[in-house]
């Protein structure tokens, strides 16, 4: 079965740099419109390498949620449509926990979390029917040194995740993607040697591949997943898989 886009509507957050840019190319590879948000990218760079394509990039600062009503206004005046909405853009700052403050807290739960709960509300206003992607972590239920704030917000959107899917359905499915470790310049500042420990601990033995996060996306918005909503989809390479003891005997 082949995955079809032609003249629908995918709109993606923050998807000019990091993993949202393998999420734009797996859509656009199946003839799907675009419209994607950046805030500090340059959009440009995306919008040259699909010339045959009808695709779009929108600035979008996602705790400003006071600027969504604009947005929208734009995206469905340039597409008239939204078919698919991949709430990709987020933030990952990584902070101990002595040093969390307030601002620093209220910034990661406006971006990752309010931002997307008043996006996916305002688009679903749009929608006939059609799929909400939510992007989340295995960070979400697993806690990691200097990311507890990070955690929580993804966690939220887990939450969220199964009331939008809930509340919208059956018109619009809601669902969400908890990637693992996607290695991206300057991570490894954070914890060093953080790579190879999570590839041992890995039952494949490696980390995600963003593009793998793409073709997960493909399928949760596509008809191949019709009956699945209100779903955490982990790729992560199978390290939630690891123990927490080695109970193995040596001979």
């Amino acid at each position: 079965m082949n995955i079809d886009f032609k003249g629908k509507t995918v709109l993606i957050t923050g998807a000019a740099s990091g993993a949202g840019t393998k999420i734009l190319d797996q859509f656009a590879k199946c003839g799907a419109d675009i419209a994607f948000t950046y805030l500090h990218s340059d959009p440009n760079t995306i919008i040259e390498q699909y010339p045959d394509l009808k695709i779009r990039g929108y600035r979008f600062d996602q705790k400003d949620i006071s600027s969504i009503p604009a947005l929208l206004r734009e995206i469905i005046e340039d597409f008239s449509r939204i078919d698919v909405l991949v709430n990709n853009a987020g933030i990952y700052p990584a902070k101990a926990l002595d040093d969390i403050s307030e601002e620093d807290f209220d910034e990661m739960m406006d971006t990752n979390n309010k931002g997307v709960f008043f996006l996916s509300r305002e688009v679903s206003k749009h929608m006939a029917e059609g799929a909400i992607i939510n992007i989340s972590s295995i960070n979400a239920y697993n806690p990691a040194s200097k990311l507890i704030h990070y955690g929580i917000s993804k966690a939220a959107v887990e939450m969220q995740t199964r009331c939008l899917a809930y509340e919208l359905g059956p018109k619009i499915r809601v669902n969400c993607i908890a990637p693992g470790l996607i290695c991206k310049k300057g991570q490894e500042q954070f914890i060093p040697g953080w790579v190879e420990s999570y590839s041992e601990r890995a039952a494949l033995h490696r980390i995600v591949k963003a593009e793998e996060i793409g073709t997960t996306a493909l399928f949760l918005a596509s008809d191949l997943s019709s009956a699945i909503t209100g779903q955490i989809i982990t790729v992560d390479c199978g390290v939630s898989l690891a123990p927490y003891f080695d109970n193995s005997l040596e001979d």
